[in-house]
């Protein structure tokens, strides 16, 4: 059993991110963003969504470079 303290709740994230919860979801399906699902339930890992707004701090929520991070990872 991976360690639960590493982790948060995708409606934390979500809030953080300024993002909806399905949103968030979504990226961790896509890779954007680490995380796990337990039963029904995801999980956000801290240090992957520290890395992402590292790396994505200067742009907007809707700037096309997004994606291009995304697709290099």
């Amino acid at each position: 059993m991976p360690d639960l303290a590493e982790y948060i709740q995708t409606k934390d994230a979500a809030k953080i991110l300024n993002y909806h919860v399905e949103h968030v979801r979504r990226m961790m399906r896509e890779g954007s963003i680490q995380g796990l699902k337990i039963g029904r339930t995801w999980l956000v890992q801290k240090k992957s969504l520290d890395e992402y707004i590292k790396k994505t701090a200067e742009m907007s929520k809707h700037d096309p470079r997004r994606n291009q991070e995304k697709n290099r990872s």
